[in-house]
């Protein structure tokens, strides 16, 4: 129970942060709050349905297509690359379209949605992949532990890829062993929990400098200058 206090605590941190530095944060930030304060009304009600006895997976399978959308929104705002942009943006129709299906042809409302949540992991895991590549190749960040979106990158990443194989492998491991499945749960826990620390010093970064964002919104970066 402690868990869902922490979490429900760090989701309301992460939105209050956003709140006092919205006019400061770039565009990929302030879609980052939006998808937070989604997330606490939708996890909200549904620990409201989980108090009452009643069942709420039905809400999961709006709230991840919906979870997705807007963390390719953010992605496609910090990606520079026009054909990582691209694929990124094109990718949100195609989602939606799978989940629809997944959700007519494969799990009803009254089931866990692990197929789309599966794919959803996946996805992520390729943007941050895609942005962590375009810095580290393009040289565009000197400090990277000053930069908010790569905070925000590395804990999707790491939350994503963990979370990948947990959904993956929890039907099959409660078939084994309920302990071990019991452990796996709490993988989650703490794979969410770590998330929302990542979120909490994204926000925390942004708006130090009067230069950390530019006119249009974006964040501005610094380049280094090879010397020969």
């Amino acid at each position: 129970m402690w868990d869902i206090y922490v979490y429900f605590i760090q989701l309301a941190l992460g939105l209050l942060l956003w709140a006092l530095k919205f006019r400061h944060l770039p565009v990929g930030l302030k879609i980052l709050g939006y998808t937070l304060l989604l997330t606490l009304l939708a996890e909200g009600y549904a620990a409201y349905l989980m108090f009452q006895r009643t069942t709420n997976f039905y809400l999961y399978h709006f709230l991840v297509p919906l979870q997705y959308t807007l963390f390719s929104c953010l992605f496609y705002s910090e990606l520079k690359g026009g054909r990582a942009r691209k694929t990124v943006l094109a990718s949100i129709p195609l989602y939606l379209l799978v989940s629809s299906l997944i959700l007519l042809l494969l799990q009803e409302t009254s089931e866990v949605n692990t197929y789309a949540r599966l794919l959803k992991n996946v996805l992520i895991i390729c943007w941050a992949f895609l942005y962590c590549r375009e810095i580290f190749l393009g040289l565009t960040v000197v400090q990277l532990e000053k930069e908010p979106m790569f905070w925000v990158s590395t804990g999707l990443f790491f939350y994503s890829l963990g979370n990948f194989f947990v959904e993956g492998l929890m039907n099959r491991i409660l078939e084994v062993s309920y302990a071990l499945a019991h452990a796996l749960y709490f993988i989650s826990i703490f794979l969410g929990l770590l998330l929302n620390i990542t979120f909490l010093v994204a926000f925390a970064l942004c708006g130090r400098s009067p230069r950390a964002v530019g006119k249009d919104g974006a964040p501005r970066r610094i380049t280094l200058k090879k010397h020969v």
